[in-house]
């Protein structure tokens, strides 16, 4: 899925896709953002399986291979350890073995990046598109929400790039988003909104304490 991309990945793609027919090359009319581009794949998508790679991240050998295995014995929800690679560190994030709804409200340990779910049982899903942050963490609570847990496979499988000029890097509309996930999308109250903030930003912090910029 490509959203407007002026680095010929396009065109490369489609290049690609000439010699392989599994692979899938669209593009956005204009570019809308992750979870625009993201719910374009998922309307496309015929697998029963659904997981998501952004352009600027890695997928070890074995990811497909791994994950297949532990969906087919814990799924339909299942998430994945990976690295945390900056320009000045690389350190390892072992997911939970299990992560509910409960859980999953003080901090998000499924990312994009290595998480996946089985669409036959999960059914059909998409992103919150008046999301610009967090638009993930939303659509992992509403699956969790159901009653569903996630199971964590321990294998570090892939790498997660972090730039510290990300959007993520704005403290104060990360904690507006943060309030509107809680408050909005979960229908809980302002004050238990702004504790749900604070509980996950002690998360956050102890999440990324060996991570360097």
């Amino acid at each position: 899925m490509d959203d407007c991309s002026t680095d010929g990945s396009f065109e490369y793609f489609k290049e690609l896709a000439k010699d392989d027919k599994r692979i899938v090359v669209l593009q956005t009319p204009k570019n809308g953002g992750s979870a625009v581009a993201r719910n374009i794949g998922l309307k496309h998508a015929s697998g029963r399986y659904i997981t998501f790679l952004d352009s600027d991240d890695v997928i070890d050998k074995n990811y497909f291979e791994s994950q297949l295995s532990f969906i087919q014995k814990h799924g339909p929800l299942i998430t994945a350890s990976y690295r945390r690679q900056t320009e000045n560190s690389c350190t390892n994030f072992i997911v939970p073995k299990v992560t509910d709804y409960k859980r999953a409200l003080k901090g998000n340990p499924l990312s994009c990046l290595t998480t996946m779910y089985d669409r036959e049982v999960i059914g059909e899903l998409y992103f919150d598109e008046t999301y610009d942050r967090h638009e993930d963490y939303v659509f992992w609570l509403t699956i969790l929400k159901r009653g569903i847990v996630a199971y964590g496979n321990q294998d570090v499988l892939a790498t997660y790039i972090l730039h510290s000029n990300s959007k993520n890097s704005n403290k104060t509309k990360l904690v507006k988003s943060m309030y509107r996930v809680y408050h909005e999308s979960q229908g809980f109250n302002w004050l238990k909104s702004w504790m749900l903030v604070f509980r996950y930003a002690l998360y956050s912090k102890k999440k990324y304490r060996n991570v360097r910029y």
